[in-house]
Parts: structure tokens; sequence; C-alpha cells
């Protein structure tokens, strides 16, 4: 192949969106990451970890209400090109051997 490789494509739902705060649920790769983004600042999870300290119980107030307010909807493609950016150009895999 030449020239420089495809993005790779991002499979996912955006989990929340307020004023401050977006977090994605996506497969990149054949591997499921959540980015958490606050203020702008973004950062990479592990889904279990992430789950385990932000998400509660059906039985917890905070958590019905969230439910409520904060639907899923897809990735839009700005918020794609951001979480590219937070995994870097260096980590992604070789893809001329995944076509092999």
């Amino acid at each position: 192949m030449t020239g420089d490789p495809p993005a790779p494509a991002i499979q996912g739902q955006l989990l929340r969106l307020t004023k401050r705060r977006e977090v994605a649920i996506y497969v990149r790769y054949g591997k499921l990451w959540v980015a958490d983004f606050i203020d702008g600042c973004g950062e990479l999870f592990d889904p279990v970890t992430w789950i385990r300290f932000n998400c509660g119980s059906r039985a917890a107030p905070h958590a019905r209400r969230r439910m409520a307010v904060e639907s899923a909807v897809p990735l839009y493609e700005q918020l794609e090109r951001r979480i590219e950016a937070l995994h870097g150009l260096e980590a992604a895999p070789d893809t001329e051997s995944m076509d092999r």
C-alpha cells in the first residue's frame, strides 16, 4: 500500500453528554475502550474500571435521573478525531498486516 494507512473505524456510542462532560464507549481495532472528556481534557479507560467508578445501580436516585437525561447516541466525527488523538498515532497497529 502507498501513502498513509486509513484511519481506524471507531464503532461506539456517546454515553454521556453535558456542557462539561462527554463519555464514549467504543470498539477500536477489536478492543473495547471508554474515553472520558471532562472540560475538554480526555482520558482513556478500561471499561470495567470506568463502569465500577461511574455507574450506580438502578436503585440509586442519581443513576436513574442520569439514565433518563443522558441517553446513548452515536459518536460524532469531531469526537472520533479527539479519541484518535488520545490513542496517538504511534499506537496504531500495522494495518497492512491486518489486510493479509
